[in-house]
């Protein structure tokens, strides 16, 4: 369908991807509200859609499409502009679907607002595509870019990039080496959102465990935590996920003694099979992961544990599988996020030879993906009974939903609105989906 160069007034966005794509996505936002926009939900009728895509997987790349179209759907007229990773690894997959006017690599991402009027007065024939193939050229990671919108919790990206180059993952090349934000824009960021009523603050980046800037000392992520923890109204803060080998004893004692950071790591495994770490290039062994979850558990015990497991990465015997099975089985995760190896061009591991037959890897998903069902089963039954302090962001009729701090999904009945309101709940149940439920609790 042809396009007629009109003026933008109304902005949709959508995310697809992890939760930094998420912080950068609201940050877009954000800036187009100030700027007296009228931002709309994805899906109506706009003059301009902004997609921010993912490229981690296939799948990813599949679902990036699939939005692209669907946004050409929702909105025949309007403008369509992709961004993200996707659009930074693959432009040349994006400018033959039809309906795309502008391509931003991650660099150029923040610079959308140059490009309004080349938008409004251009007629469409081929997408101008604009990708800096130097990723890590840019230092600034948000530049002045705040990331609030109107959900109950923010994510607050603090850094980019990162040099492990483990052999399945395109990150690296699709956000370059790792550069950390400013210390005093950080704070500066959280202290912001804690204004606006954000009372959790999630923080994200490509490799969070690494964070280190240099502000008349060096400052690391505890540094970090440690000061945000003061922060007038901030209630709680979320970390996402850490290197294993990046998680030290100061981190987990300050999770300990915090009232504010919550009880809740995500550590990635992706295999327990020490053959199989060795061809990803992680950064550790097994004993080495071992050893750092019995100090977990040592210093923060009932604390939610969960991880990330890819099976059928190329020469992952049923003995490596099964390695790795018992691990999990044996292992105090409270949730699995579990991935089957998707071959991304440019990576180390695409030249690997010994594939895993699709079918067999699908299989080895599924159990456990059975695994980390009943793992969270055990969790939530441990916790029958117990008080947990909620803060509820999602309606669906008289029923709410939200995370407790270690990061137990509850369901409540309540006929006053709480959503992003911390209530204290009861744990009186589980239902079909694994999802916790309970009843509100009034603490005088």
């Amino acid at each position: 369908m042809n396009k007629t160069p009109r003026k933008i007034r109304t902005v949709s966005l959508t995310t697809v991807g992890c939760k930094l794509n998420q912080s950068e996505t609201d940050a877009i936002q954000n800036k187009f509200a100030e700027n007296g926009y009228s931002v709309k939900p994805f899906g109506e009728d706009v003059d301009l859609t902004i997609i921010n895509t993912c490229t981690v997987t296939n799948a990813a790349d599949a679902d990036s499409r699939a939005v692209i179209r669907l946004a050409r759907r929702h909105a025949p007229q309007a403008r369509i502009v992709v961004t993200g990773c996707y659009a930074q690894i693959s432009p040349a997959a994006i400018e033959k679907i039809p309906g795309v006017d502008l391509i931003l690599g991650n660099n150029e991402k923040y610079s959308i607002f140059d490009y309004l009027d080349h938008l409004e007065n251009t007629k469409p024939n081929t997408p101008l595509v604009r990708v800096n193939n130097d990723v890590a050229c840019n230092n600034d990671t948000n530049q002045g870019f705040i990331a609030t919108t109107s959900r109950t919790r923010a994510f607050l990206k603090i850094q980019e990039g990162c040099d492990y180059f483990c052999s399945y993952c395109i990150v690296p090349f699709a956000r370059g080496l790792p550069r950390s934000r400013s210390f005093k824009d950080t704070l500066a960021e959280a202290k912001k959102l804690a204004s606006q009523g954000y009372q959790e603050i999630v923080l994200t980046g490509v490799n969070i465990g690494t964070y280190s800037f240099n502000e008349h000392k060096p400052l690391a992520l505890t540094d970090l935590l440690d000061a945000m923890q003061s922060i007038n109204g901030l209630k709680r803060i979320r970390i996402s996920s850490l290197e294993p080998n990046t998680i030290t004893t100061d981190l987990l004692k300050l999770m300990r003694d915090s009232t504010v950071i919550c009880r809740h790591l995500h550590v990635p495994l992706q295999s327990a099979c020490n053959k199989q770490l060795r061809a990803m290039n992680r950064k550790y062994l097994i004993e080495d992961y071992q050893r750092l979850l019995d100090q977990i558990v040592d210093i923060l015990p009932g604390s939610a544990l969960g991880t990330d497991i890819i099976v059928g990465f190329p020469g992952e015997t049923d003995h490596d599988f099964e390695t790795t099975l018992n691990f999990v089985h044996s292992a105090p995760f409270t949730y699995l996020h579990v991935f089957r190896y998707s071959k991304r061009d440019s990576t180390a591991s695409s030249s690997l030879k010994d594939r895993v037959d699709p079918a067999t890897a699908k299989k080895r998903s599924q159990t456990l993906i059975e695994t980390g069902r009943m793992h969270k089963l055990g969790y939530l039954k441990k916790h029958m009974g117990s008080l947990l302090h909620v803060l509820f962001d999602q309606r669906k009729k008289d029923q709410y939903s939200g995370y407790s701090t270690n990061y137990i999904q509850v369901l409540v009945d309540s006929k006053t609105d709480i959503r992003k309101q911390i209530r204290s709940v009861r744990l009186i149940g589980i239902n079909e989906k694994g999802v916790g439920l309970a009843e509100l609790i009034d603490i005088g």
